[in-house]
């Protein structure tokens, strides 16, 4: 039997193993609509995956999964609303990696990302991708740190936002590489890259989406991805991590939150859901698309997935000073 079909038949049977012996919380869970709430506006890659994962969520329940928008204050807005619902698992959301960068470098977010929120499951990652102007003298990542380090504190790279994972990568690039490169932030990775074309930034560094139509118009030169393993959407872009800068890996990925409290039945079993829809073609084909991959994680490793990255984030914004708006 191929290793795919027995990863599902396994999820599936671990799923009703875990239906037959919950408690009272699960026996009719869910009964009723749940509300998967999005803490940004429509058309970004958060509202894409959750419409997606909803989707299929609701046709293996047999219930709707409401997608809700809440966009605002960089996410804060709805995750603030999902922190103040009933911990009864109909009121979800999905965050990104920025929900653990956002801490690092912000004092006034309304609650406690670490223990405001239930932990359910990790959905899927896709590396950014380092692109650099056309005329850049660099061709490899190698050729890239060597003319960065005899340039230092001239030049400039693409960021969207103090605090965005963009930003988050290119200081970390700054602290692994050795050089001194200067955060330039845009409204979004749009304006960034037109600047990268114009020569008027060294590199970006921005989603596989944005990044790749213009690598392939040779309209940007891709550099390095930040993922520890190439890309199996662009197979000829090297990692940093293989170009010297071991242990390199900056991802975009989407969780899965719900309040805390939450009953570790429905927990278990929201977990179980999520990983089922992420053996299936259809939901890995949907990443794929974008250079992404599903991740599936046990519920306690990705408690623990969020905490290293709340640490990791953390120790990395104070070595750039990034809490000063560097």
């Amino acid at each position: 039997m191929p290793s795919t079909k027995r990863k599902f038949l396994s999820t599936a049977a671990g799923l009703l193993a875990a239906t037959a012996l919950a408690g009272p919380a699960l026996a009719d869970y869910p009964d009723s609509p749940v509300t998967l709430v999005v803490p940004f506006a429509t058309g970004g890659s958060n509202d894409i995956v959750a419409r997606q994962l909803g989707r299929q969520l609701s046709e293996m329940w047999g219930q709707p999964v409401v997608i809700e928008n809440r966009p605002g204050g960089g996410a804060t807005v709805g995750s603030l609303y999902v922190s103040e619902q009933d911990p009864d698992g109909y009121t979800i959301q999905i965050a990104s990696v920025t929900f653990t960068m956002n801490p690092a470098v912000q004092d006034d977010i309304p609650y406690d990302p670490r223990a405001d929120f239930t932990r359910i499951a990790l959905v899927g990652q896709v590396p950014l991708v380092i692109g650099a102007r056309p005329n850049i003298p660099a061709d490899t990542p190698e050729e890239l740190f060597e003319y960065l380090r005899q340039h230092p504190g001239e030049l400039s790279y693409g960021a969207t936002g103090v605090g965005s994972i963009q930003h988050f990568a290119g200081e970390l690039l700054n602290q692994q590489a050795g050089v001194d490169v200067e955060a330039i932030q845009y409204s979004g990775g749009g304006p960034a890259m037109v600047d990268v074309m114009g020569d008027h930034i060294e590199y970006s560094i921005g989603s596989m989406t944005q990044m790749l139509p213009q690598i392939v118009e040779g309209n940007i030169k891709p550099i390095a991805v930040t993922s520890l393993e190439r890309s199996p959407a662009a197979p000829e872009i090297p990692t940093l991590h293989e170009s010297g800068l071991e242990g390199f890996e900056v991802l975009q990925w989407w969780g899965i939150l719900g309040p805390a409290g939450m009953d570790e039945d429905i927990v278990e079993f929201l977990n179980a859901s999520i990983n089922e829809v992420l053996a299936t073609d259809e939901f890995r084909e949907f990443l794929a698309g974008d250079g992404g991959e599903p991740r599936p994680m046990s519920v306690q490793e990705f408690h623990d997935f969020m905490g290293a990255n709340f640490d990791r984030w953390e120790e990395v914004a104070v070595d750039a000073g990034m809490r000063d708006g560097n």
